[in-house]
């Protein structure tokens, strides 16, 4: 194996790395997002929503799909909330993912 595929392999396993990395710190914002929106709404079951969330994630790729369900979720137990809010939310729970990820290895 020649520098030239040593190098291509490298980047090849570095890129595998940060994709995995990204899945498991939007996994874990995702939890805690449902667990601050079960919360709101008061639903006590919380495993059984999560997996909601993450089943309407599954329709389509992104974050949108997250923050739809979530902000309609809200909307309709009627918890006062605006969109800007869980964005913002969700900015700040995918850096305290990143930070415990971080944290943990």
């Amino acid at each position: 194996m020649g520098i030239i595929d040593e190098r291509e392999e490298a980047l090849e396993k570095e890129y595998i790395v940060k994709l995995e990395r990204s899945f498991h710190i939007k996994a874990r914002r995702d939890r805690m997002l449902a667990r601050w929106a079960a919360e709101l709404i008061g639903r006590n079951d919380f495993d059984v929503y999560f997996d909601e969330v993450i089943s309407a994630g599954l329709l389509e790729s992104g974050d949108e799909h997250v923050f739809r369900k979530i902000l309609s979720d809200l909307q309709y137990a009627g918890v006062a909330i605006s969109a800007q809010t869980v964005r913002e939310k969700m900015k700040q729970l995918l850096l305290d993912a990143a930070r415990s990820l971080d944290d943990a290895d």
